[in-house]
């Protein structure tokens, strides 16, 4: 009830901003929104650092932050790059509807936070409010998306190089701004021209050239002669989602712990969105304020779930609207969370989800396509609910011909299967929480699929198979056979799941198959 009610808190303020349902908000924990002072002398040692560190022959730059060790583009995932070896990161900006840069890589809210919509729609205390699905490692309770101007303090003080990934268009003088401000120029190491094409060529740029695509692509940067192929062409930089090989393959210290300051953080009073103006203009967290006011019972939750029969949900040119589809799927996505979150797991709630995910709805517009399905499998995984593995084994094979009515040609000659990639992407890791034999079953023939084959089931998904299975039961032979894969995404996300969550079956399977990697220090979690 706690949950729903700090939902209620957050969603309803959308509305009626600075208060809902007669509850006062409260003050939140964020970050910074101001680049802090430096002494001159500090300022003078941070450019000798900078300066240093692209003199370097190789510079390692990690991917969204170290994300073995906390969740992507966070602080703490930045820090921990820096601890392990790396000279810098790779970060990926947006700007919420208050105008404050932050870091978040999705398009979309719902993978990374239990918030619906896009970062634009949300002011940065809503942002802040929304629960980060990912809690592990060195991050807490409290670690939310950071802001730009935290950053840029961080990265000052550890001499942090900055590949800038703006991931909107027309956030460039605004982002020059704060790197003027924080006379921080000489940090920025790469950016990215597409979205941002007055800031990549703005003469204070200085770029440093890689030394070839990033090596965190298919795990290649846990693969030791991958790597030591990389560092020895010509160029500067290294791209990868872990530092630790390539640290160790520099020499570098491997493992040099500094704690973030205190003076990152700061307390964020309530400031909210103000509704659309535009009716047409659909904005989920709005919508939803108005549904959790009537919605509160897991009775009137169940019956959102059956808002739209088999045909409307899987004809996307039914007579209706196409903002009142939008806001039916997406009202079936939040029941589906909501069930999940409050454990309502009786017959016929599990009975609704099932259906809900094995009829996703069709929406023309990608962000929407599969949502209510998507989730509806994590409340499935959530619930514990076992006996939904056959449903969500056969939504997983299944390429639907249906999807031919809603596939977007913007997006290239991609195989069929791939318009249902957010449904796609859920169900891996919904089968990794619920382990038994045939999610095991799934798991290991996806793991051993040639690329091919893999590619016509939707989006190459190695990485979270591989972590999945690794959540079921597995023999020492299993976890070899994992160790062994031909297949480099596979071999490095178990080397690395292996080292950093060590069990006695993983560190004997380890020792006999990738002894080196123990040479590696593992994340401090």
């Amino acid at each position: 009830m706690k949950r729903l009610l700090s939902l209620l808190v957050v969603a309803s303020a959308l509305v009626i901003p600075g208060r809902a349902a007669g509850i006062t908000p409260r003050p939140l924990p964020g970050y910074t929104p101001e680049v802090a002072s430096e002494a001159p002398e500090v300022r003078a040692e941070r450019h000798r650092r900078m300066a240093e560190r692209r003199a370097r022959p190789a510079v390692i730059i990690v991917h969204r932050g170290a994300s073995a060790f906390a969740p992507e583009n966070t602080l703490e995932a930045y820090a921990a790059a820096m601890d392990y070896g790396a000279d810098g990161c790779e970060v990926d900006l947006r700007r919420t509807q208050d105008g404050v840069l932050v870091l978040f890589h999705d398009d979309m809210l719902d993978h990374l936070t239990e918030g619906f919509g896009v970062v634009p729609q949300l002011t940065y205390y809503q942002l802040l409010a929304l629960r980060p699905r990912f809690i592990y490692g060195t991050a807490t309770r409290s670690t939310r998306p950071p802001t730009f101007a935290a950053l840029l303090n961080l990265a000052r003080q550890r001499a942090m190089l900055l590949h800038l990934d703006v991931k909107e268009e027309g956030l460039d003088d605004q982002i020059a701004g704060l790197l003027t401000q924080a006379d921080a120029w000489d940090h920025v190491a790469g950016v990215n021209g597409t979205t941002a094409p007055k800031l990549a060529k703005d003469p204070r740029v200085v770029t440093l050239g890689y030394k070839g695509p990033g090596l965190f692509d298919g795990r290649k940067d846990v693969d030791p002669a991958s790597v030591r192929a990389q560092l020895a062409r010509p160029g500067k930089g290294i791209m990868v989602d872990d530092p630790r090989l390539a640290a160790h393959e520099l020499k570098r210290p491997p493992y040099e712990p500094v704690p973030l300051a205190s003076s990152l953080r700061t307390t964020w009073e309530p400031h909210f969105a103000p509704p659309p103006r535009d009716p047409n203009v659909f904005v989920p967290m709005a919508y939803l304020a108005q549904v959790a006011t009537e919605v509160r019972t897991p009775a009137a939750l169940r019956h959102l779930l059956q808002d739209a029969s088999v045909e409307e949900r899987t004809n996307p040119d039914v007579p209706e609207t196409e903002q009142r589809r939008t806001e039916r799927i997406v009202a079936r996505a939040w029941a589906a969370q909501q069930l999940g979150e409050r454990g309502v797991r009786d017959p016929e709630t599990i009975a609704l989800l099932e259906r809900q995910l094995a009829d996703r709805s069709l929406h023309h517009d990608w962000m929407y396509h599969g949502m209510d399905g998507a989730l509806a499998a994590r409340a499935l995984a959530r619930l514990g609910s076992r006996a939904s593995v056959t449903v969500l084994v056969k939504a997983f094979r299944r390429i639907d011909p249906a999807l031919a009515k809603v596939q977007d040609p913007r997006f290239g000659p991609y195989p069929l299967a791939w318009t249902d990639f957010r449904l796609k992407m859920y169900l891996l890791p919904a089968l990794g929480d619920l382990p038994c034999a045939e999610s095991k079953a799934l798991l290991t023939e996806y793991v051993k699929l040639d690329e091919a084959a893999a590619r016509e089931l939707g989006p190459l998904q190695y990485e979270e198979a591989t972590r999945a299975l690794l959540r079921q039961d597995l023999t020492q032979a299993d976890l070899e056979a994992l160790l062994r894969s031909p297949n480099l995404a596979v071999r490095g996300t178990a080397i690395i799941e292996c080292l950093d969550h060590p069990r006695r079956r993983r560190t004997a399977a380890l020792k006999s198959t990738a002894a080196w990697a123990l040479e590696l220090p593992r994340a401090r979690q």
